[in-house]
């Protein structure tokens, strides 16, 4: 069963349609900015700062205001910018629920940071009021971790699955991986995988700052990640990634153009400390073993990988070190990308906004610019780091990396191949 992108949603900062993130991405246009480092009362903790994608303005009545507005405006924020992706995807795709089965339709999505600042904002409220008179039933609705899902199939009556994942940085990138097994498996039709997060709260800045994987950068904010480089570490984002599949077979019936298909997906831990990456990166070269060897795909026709990328020196070595073990003496003619320097690091969005970048790139016939990385000739791997060009790869690979061990795995080839 062939399983296909039909739609994308994108909200990450200053981007909200596909239009304009494939030329943020194509022009390597970083829409990171400084802020002031805030302390626990989010106040500016002394004149410090650094860098953030956050979405500025975001106004969810121009997206869900198709919906009654006592049905979305009582969200909290991360809520509501998982909502408007999956109207944009939606939109994209040209997809009226109305006329799909809506119990052949499911929701998948991905949060490494679900409810996070939710509650941290419910218990700052605690110096101003009693918990006694704060809480209420509103809490139980909004801040439950997996709600997200939840709260989307009613808002849509979708009564499929409504999966949440929580895998770290790879949670949007394992949602998209289940929703595509269901559909190859012939239980939906129709599926929205979305990856989302929205935690720009102090305690995320303070607790990867003390661990050292904080990005230094105080001269250009749009310098900040620079992924395969020198070791610059994270800086974050806001936004959510929705990406709608479909089985090849109801995108034909209803007319839909595609972008490019799902070939494939396998997820695995490295087992050994939740804190340490795989150096090597034997894993992750044995999982995309894995997933060629399943979908019959060989080596020679991957043309780019889109990388984990998220400047932080153990994770770089990681991945050079899986481009050497998968494609030998190859290595040096597939681009190893990245994508994070472009809107910060998502989080659990930033796996479902890779596998988006590879669906346009295959799409477009262009590759994509990785900003901040060296340019061709200064690194045994190629990263695109001069800007983008021509690309007429038949087949790639998206890779992500999440705290505790986690690696996700998606390959995805053009449409044309299903």
């Amino acid at each position: 069963m062939d399983v296909l992108v039909t739609g994308i949603g994108p909200i990450p900062p200053n981007c909200n349609t596909r239009h304009t993130l494939w030329q943020q991405l194509r022009d390597g246009a970083s829409q990171l900015r400084f802020e002031p480092v805030p302390d626990g009362d989010g106040n500016s903790d002394g004149g410090d700062r650094w860098a953030v994608g956050r979405i500025d303005d975001f106004d969810p009545g121009q997206w869900l205001g198709r919906f009654p507005r006592n049905y979305y405006q009582r969200y909290h924020r991360e809520l509501q910018l998982y909502l408007a992706s999956l109207v944009v995807a939606l939109d994209d795709a040209g997809l009226d629920l109305a006329r799909v089965s809506r119990e052949r339709t499911g929701l998948f999505d991905g949060t490494s940071r679900g409810s996070f600042e939710y509650w941290y904002e419910r218990i700052r409220d605690e110096r101003r009021c009693p918990p006694a008179e704060l809480y209420s039933r509103r809490d139980l609705l909004l801040g439950t971790p997996g709600q997200s899902a939840s709260l989307a199939a009613s808002l849509l009556g979708v009564r499929g699955p409504a999966f949440t994942f929580s895998i770290t940085c790879c949670s949007g990138a394992v949602a998209l991986g289940h929703a595509y097994r269901e559909l190859v498996h012939g239980d939906l039709d129709v599926a929205l995988a979305t990856g989302h997060d929205s935690a720009l709260a102090a305690p995320i800045y303070h607790a990867y700052r003390e661990a050292g994987l904080l990005s230094s950068e105080r001269g250009d904010a749009r310098r900040a990640i620079r992924p395969f480089a020198d070791g610059s570490r994270n800086a974050f984002g806001e936004g959510a990634v929705t990406l709608v599949l479909e089985t090849a077979e109801h995108a034909a019936r209803r007319g839909a153009t595609p972008l490019a298909r799902i070939a494939g997906f396998k997820y695995g831990n490295n087992g050994g400390h939740p804190l340490d990456i795989d150096r090597e990166g034997g894993r992750a070269s044995a999982l995309i073993g894995d997933v060629l060897r399943s979908a019959a795909v060989e080596r020679d026709r991957i043309g780019f990988v889109v990388g984990h990328g998220n400047g932080v020196e153990q994770s770089d070595r990681s991945e050079l070190a899986y481009m050497r073990q998968v494609f030998g003496d190859r290595a040096g003619d597939v681009p190893l990308l990245s994508v994070k320097p472009i809107y910060g690091h998502l989080l659990g969005g930033s796996s479902a906004l890779s596998v988006a970048a590879a669906a346009m790139m295959l799409d477009q016939r262009w590759l994509v610019p990785t900003a901040n990385a060296p340019a061709a000739g200064n690194a045994p791997i190629d990263h695109a780091g001069a800007g983008g060009r021509r690309c007429d790869a038949g087949a790639a690979l998206t890779i992500s990396y999440g705290i505790g061990g986690h690696n996700a795995v998606t390959l995805l080839t053009r449409a044309e191949a299903a």
